[in-house]
């Protein structure tokens, strides 16, 4: 909570309770959460400050947006919580961590031969599921 804090308060804004409260709803989430799991899991805050909280940490890159099928969710960046990508079944619409430091490498060498130097990457894969191939 202290980093938050911090990147809010050099950046002008306030920690207020329904910020602090979005904040430990993603940071406390196994998954990334929808606006309406966010607002679920904050019922003290009202919804305006859910989706102008939500709109703040996109913003300031303490969240960000992952996209499920036509439908977004969001969760903490590399600030807050360890980096990773996505597999998305596009049959049940589960949404699977990759943490693979094969592929961190991989992003790393293509990097260095084209001489780039990346400030950030996204990688998101969709397919079927073990159980919906299955099916």
């Amino acid at each position: 909570m202290d980093k938050l804090h911090q990147l809010l308060s050099s950046r002008g804004h306030r920690i207020t309770k329904a910020r602090e409260r979005v904040f430990n709803a993603l940071n406390t989430a196994e998954k990334p959460l929808s606006t309406t799991d966010i607002i679920a899991l904050c019922p003290t805050a009202d919804r305006v400050s859910v989706y102008r909280t939500i709109e703040l940490f996109s913003h300031l890159g303490i969240i960000k947006l992952i996209p499920v099928g036509w439908k977004q969710q969001y969760e903490l960046t590399s600030l807050f919580k360890s980096h990773h990508h996505h597999m998305f079944c596009t049959k049940c619409k589960k949404l699977i961590d990759i943490h693979s430091d094969d592929f961190e490498n991989f992003v790393a060498k293509l990097a260095s031969t084209y001489q780039f130097t990346p400030l950030d990457h996204t990688f998101e894969m969709r397919g079927l599921c073990q159980k919906c191939q299955k099916q």
